[in-house]
């Protein structure tokens, strides 16, 4: 029951996809009752915050699909991720302001530490049976290209009046990151 309350709370504020709706319409969306709302999401930043770390796992669900497509070459993957880490699917431009700007780091900063070491890892395996020859720092090469790909999403986020348009990060982040591997 109380899944399924925090759930529809989740699909309701993604549903609106405005971080500036009221807790009360993010209950009516949800169906449920504003003081179910604060018993399991006890703020709008403390939904935005579970909203993060849902997005940060489907990053590694996601990456893992990535991987897994036979014949894939490492720009194909690249392009892919990148795509999957500046606009997830389903979440507004507004909410991902939100999540990058509003949101405490400290509330989903050690679940980010683990998917992030996880998501580091899948793509550094999958690289090594994809590189010849693979560079002997690769792992570095790796953290280097996933810290920066992510200083994009925030940076792009926290200024979204001057970044570019999604489709011209993407193009950018994967030249970058096909750089630096």
């Amino acid at each position: 029951d109380s899944q399924e309350i925090v759930e529809s709370i989740i699909q309701a504020t993604l549903t609106i996809g405005d971080p500036d709706a009221s807790v009360n319409a993010i209950a009516e969306r949800a169906g449920v009752g504003i003081a179910s709302l604060y018993r399991y999401l006890p703020s709008k930043a403390a939904i935005l915050a579970e909203i993060s770390r849902r997005l940060q796992r489907a990053f590694l669900v996601d990456l893992k699909r990535v991987l897994s497509q036979p014949a894939l070459t490492v720009a194909q993957a690249i392009e892919q991720v990148c795509q999957l880490a500046i606009s997830p699917p389903g979440v507004t431009a507004e909410i991902r302001y939100s999540l990058n700007v509003i949101v405490p780091m400290s509330w989903s900063h050690e679940n980010a530490g683990v998917i992030y070491q996880d998501a580091m890892a899948e793509l550094g395996r999958w690289l090594r049976d994809k590189l010849d020859p693979v560079p002997p720092d690769l792992e570095h090469r790796v953290f280097v290209a996933f810290a920066a790909a992510r200083g994009v999403v925030m940076v792009s986020r926290a200024m979204p009046a001057i970044a570019p348009p999604d489709e011209v990060l993407v193009r950018l982040v994967v030249r970058s990151v096909l750089a630096v591997l």
